[in-house]
């Protein structure tokens, strides 16, 4: 009787051991992939802000229009 809850004793300890250990190891990895990503967001927010800043010097560089032009009328298009 005593191997059997010897071997019970060493089952539980295994399948509770191996469930700490999924954790853990799933845990890094989440973390891992959580500071991947804002890694990226981080790249790709000042990429956004590099070309808007682009965009503005651009913008005022550029002689000031109408954004919406008058459409031809029929005599100019003849």
């Amino acid at each position: 009787m005593s191997a059997l809850v010897s071997m019970a004793a060493a089952l539980a300890t295994g399948l509770f051991l191996g469930c700490v250990l999924t954790a853990a190891i799933a845990a890094a990895m989440i973390s891992r992939a959580q500071e991947r990503m804002q890694r990226k967001v981080l790249y790709w927010q000042l990429e956004a802000a590099r070309a808007r800043e682009d965009a503005e010097q651009l913008d005022r560089r550029l002689p000031t229009r109408d954004p919406w032009p008058e459409p031809p009328t029929r005599k100019e298009g003849k």
